[in-house]
């Protein structure tokens, strides 16, 4: 990700904001403002992420396995290519606000208003916030099954330490123990279960952080120039009649 780039200082967003704000455009300019928002949100979890990764791949050298160190390293792998992926896809998103805001701006210049309206309708804000949201949703089960799997492996190496205990213990005629619990964070393979639980919980964040900045632009939307609760409540109350009825009690709260 380009955490160097602080979205707001962009004198292309600088100079949108400007336009949008003196042409009226409040929804439009609300769109920007949350995902601009969001993405700069974003930038501190993902480094935090990034940090973390990199103490696991030094972990993982202590593992005198060399079986269980390389499924630890193909599940490591595996997650450092899903946050890479991700990673990717917000510093697209935050490359293509800027230049769409350039081209916004460049489009009302050239056309007027109306063909700023257009061009801020094609940046697909919403939309733009569904894939990434998905995406984080999607990292969040990978990483989830990698603590899983890593977990059957350290499971597998403690019966295995402990039925190696049990044999000589035979051999002695000394009672054989039941098989003991993991010791949590002591184990190297539980640290790194612990840090694909600790991602997964990341981007679950992440996720729900995309999904309240959708619903805040809904609001938005819903509410300029009127009452939001109030047109929500009509529309559940009214879902079953046509359009002409629906309509009818917002003509009635305009007078």
């Amino acid at each position: 990700m380009e955490a160097a780039v602080v979205l707001r200082e962009q004198p292309e967003i600088r100079e949108l904001f400007e336009v949008l704000e003196g042409n009226g455009l409040k929804k439009e300019r609300q769109e920007v403002e949350s995902l601009m928002n969001y993405l700069e949100g974003m930038e501190s979890q993902f480094g935090e992420v990034i940090k973390e990764l990199k103490e696991v791949r030094g972990q993982l050298e202590q593992i005198q396995d060399r079986g269980i160190k390389a499924t630890a390293a193909r599940l490591l792998d595996s997650a450092e290519g899903k946050v890479q992926e991700i990673g990717g896809q917000i510093a697209l998103v935050k490359t293509n606000l800027v230049r769409s805001a350039k081209n916004a701006v460049q489009e009302f210049k050239e056309k007027g208003v109306g063909a700023l309206r257009k061009a801020m309708s094609a940046m697909k804000i919403p939309t733009v916030l569904s894939a990434l949201k998905e995406s984080l949703h999607s990292g969040m089960e990978s990483m989830e099954r990698n603590a899983a799997k890593i977990g059957i492996v350290g499971g597998d190496l403690n019966r295995a330490a402990q039925h190696t205990k049990n044999a000589g213990r035979a051999l002695i005629g000394r009672r054989i123990k039941e098989p003991a619990e993991p010791k949590g964070d002591k184990g190297i393979l539980a640290k790194v279960q612990k840090a694909f639980l600790s991602f997964g919980r990341s981007f679950a964040a992440m996720e729900k952080a995309a999904d309240n900045a959708q619903k805040r632009m809904e609001q938005f939307c819903r509410g300029e120039g009127k009452k939001p609760s109030v047109k929500a409540e009509l529309k559940q109350i009214k879902s079953g009649r046509n359009a002409g009825q629906k309509m009818q009690p917002a003509r009635e709260q305009a007078r």
